[in-house]
């Protein structure tokens, strides 16, 4: 009987602030109550923190007692202005209500070393945030004011239905040993064998059992890189589902402070730090930047099918918190208008997608809102129209341009302005030649016609010219369009999509104007790749996926672009060392990051560095046919 006692014996970590002591949680040893002890410690939160065994007859030992310069921290609500309705508990177990949850209490969460999904099946932790005043209180308002207009009651009567919901999510917790079962599912048989096991419970339960095997899964791992890559190592690109709960959990470690820190690394303005969410968005994240294993997996993860449609969830979390930069009022970079303005257009055109700029109708109104203030001549912002046709101009497909003139009608702020926009978007239309120029590679041209008519409305375009437009390209014939194969990658289009060394299929219209005359080839390492067609890039870097792949370690994953607008051909640099031009009539030029040379005549590429010891990269350029 004795040792079933002692078997029985529990171990809490008691934290103290402000001479109140609370359990932070319970424990089944004392190894684990101790690392968690040292974590608090280190966060310096809380003066004092102790583990107290508590044995089964109720005797309380103190094993475990150390103290922190700390205490003074204070964590305060964060400022949102949306929250996901839960009118029963099992939906605070959704994504949405995690995320807002998430977004609301960012500082208490980093604080504490876990996500949304870890502690709302953990009784203890939950009793302890109730007890915390300064946070529960101004919380469950906040909610309760942003929720009482959805459900049309007053924000006290709300608060009142919060405060019961609370109550009824610790009582689920202290029955959470029930769902032990999936969590042994996951942890055998991965998303797969956790959806099997749950199979026969009722959907409305889904969540709850998938949060409680995620964050039993997570719980050993205090930091968030531990966590990331645990997640992502369930992964299985073929399995629809598994991509789905895995790119939630992804979203919900990734929002955190302290991986956008990773992310952004040690990024010395603004745009240097949007510039590398985009590059994680990509999958051409810098892996020579510190601490960025679990996100370089996590970049590779979100561009693995080209698209990074697979996850959605993180793509969303990265863009929002691009667009928090982009709302902003700091500068994109610290040495003036100039920069600012050429760091912006770097920004714009990583940003572009095949119909319209990533993030839909909320970041075409934040590129706009920031155009027109970087573009500003002589101390006055840029007009709207002309702000939007600088950004609609970046684009060198219909398809793009209208795309983002749909979006931008779509937003509050282009919805202001919405004649202005129709007429634009009517012009676009008139210059539709053929209807496979808004066709996505593998989109059929009926899918076209019904997206086009969703986003039409959704833009405010008055019905009768929206059912003109489309008629106008319904009315195109198909058998207009005819399959040639081209070298380069569209706008938007990941290089990593096609198959190696293989031409990509094109459509065109025949009735197009005559290819240009003018073609530029690259020549490196016996390696020669040609440009003759509009929108065509090649990229050089050492990213594998690369038109032009460099062994060389002073260079970027993706470092230059070679591209054809407009007839002409120029070299971008994207790089944080910089490229030399060498013309063979001209003086050499060194580009910076976002810096654009228009390409002429002959001469050399290079990319490298002779005081890392490096024989630097020469890329060899011939214009002709001008």
């Amino acid at each position: 009987m004795a040792m079933s006692k002692r078997r029985e014996a529990r171990f809490e970590v008691v934290v103290e602030q402000g001479g109140k002591p609370n359990i932070d949680g319970v424990f089944d040893d004392e190894k684990s109550a101790t690392e968690r002890a040292n974590f608090l410690l280190r966060l310096a939160k809380f003066p004092v923190v102790r583990v107290v065994k508590v044995t089964g007859t109720g005797r309380e030992e103190t094993i475990f007692q150390k103290t922190s310069s700390g205490g003074a921290k204070l964590t305060n609500i964060s400022p949102i202005d949306s929250a996901n309705l839960c009118t029963d508990v099992l939906q605070v177990f959704s994504f949405d209500s995690r995320m807002t949850l998430l977004r609301l209490l960012r500082g208490y969460w980093d604080d504490q070393g876990v996500i949304p999904s870890e502690q709302l099946h953990r009784y203890y932790p939950l009793r302890y945030f109730e007890r915390e005043a300064l946070l529960f209180n101004p919380s469950i308002s906040r909610l309760a004011t942003l929720q009482a207009p959805m459900l049309g009651v007053k924000p006290h009567e709300r608060y009142d239905q919060l405060s019961r919901l609370f109550a009824t999510l610790k009582d689920l917790a202290q029955k959470s040993d029930t769902l032990a079962p999936f969590d042994q599912a996951l942890m055998r048989g991965g998303v797969s064998g956790l959806l099997l096991a749950a199979v026969d419970r009722p959907a409305e339960e889904r969540d709850r059992i998938v949060t409680h095997a995620f964050g039993t899964l997570l719980e050993p791992h205090r930091e968030w890189g531990a966590k990331l890559t645990a997640v992502l190592r369930l992964h299985n690109e073929e399995d629809g589902e598994s991509t789905r709960l895995v790119d939630e959990f992804a979203a919900e470690i990734t929002d955190g402070r302290e991986p956008i820190r990773a992310l952004i690394g040690y990024s010395p303005d603004l745009a240097s730090a949007i510039l590398a969410l985009l590059a994680a968005l990509r999958g051409d994240l810098d892996d020579r930047l510190p601490h960025t294993e679990p996100l370089l997996a996590l970049s590779n993860a979100l561009a693995s099918d080209g698209t990074g449609l697979g996850f959605a969830r993180t793509r969303e979390a990265l863009l929002n918190r691009i667009r928090g930069g982009l709302d902003g009022l700091t500068p994109l970079t610290r040495t003036g208008a100039a920069s600012d303005a050429r760091a912006f257009s770097t920004i714009v055109d990583g940003m572009i997608a095949f119909d319209g700029y990533m993030g839909g109708p909320a970041m075409a109104e934040s590129l706009t809102r920031r155009g027109k203030t970087v573009w500003a001549t002589g101390g006055s912002d840029l007009p709207f129209e002309e702000t939007m046709t600088r950004l609609a101009g970046r684009f060198n497909t219909a398809a793009g341009r209208l795309g983002y003139l749909l979006d931008l009608g779509a937003s509050p702020y282009g919805h202001k302005k919405i004649s202005v926009v129709i007429q634009r978007v009517a012009d676009e239309f008139n210059r539709v030649k053929s209807a496979a120029e808004l066709a996505a590679p593998g989109a059929s041209i009926q899918e076209v016609r019904e997206g086009l008519g969703r986003r039409l409305r959704a833009a405010g375009i008055p019905r009768a010219l929206a059912d003109g437009l489309i008629a106008k390209i319904a009315a195109i014939p198909d058998d207009r369009r005819v399959s040639v194969t081209g070298s380069g990658v569209a706008a938007g289009q990941r290089m990593a999509a096609l198959p190696a060394a293989r031409p990509t299929d094109m459509t065109v219209d025949m009735q197009a104007p005559p290819m240009p005359a003018a073609r530029l080839t690259l020549s490196y390492q016996g390696r020669t790749v040609a440009l003759r067609d509009a929108g065509e890039d090649v990229v050089i870097g050492r990213a594998a996926e690369c038109g032009i792949v460099l062994d060389h370690a002073s260079a970027s994953r993706r470092h230059a672009v070679v591209r054809l607008r407009d007839g002409a051909f120029t070299l971008e640099d994207l790089s944080r060392n910089g490229t030399r031009l060498v013309p063979q009539d001209g003086e050499q030029r060194l580009l910076k990051l976002g810096d654009v040379a228009p390409l002429s005549g002959r001469g050399e590429i290079v990319i490298g560095s002779l005081d890392l010891g490096e024989h630097p990269a020469r890329i060899a350029w011939d214009l002709s046919g001008r």
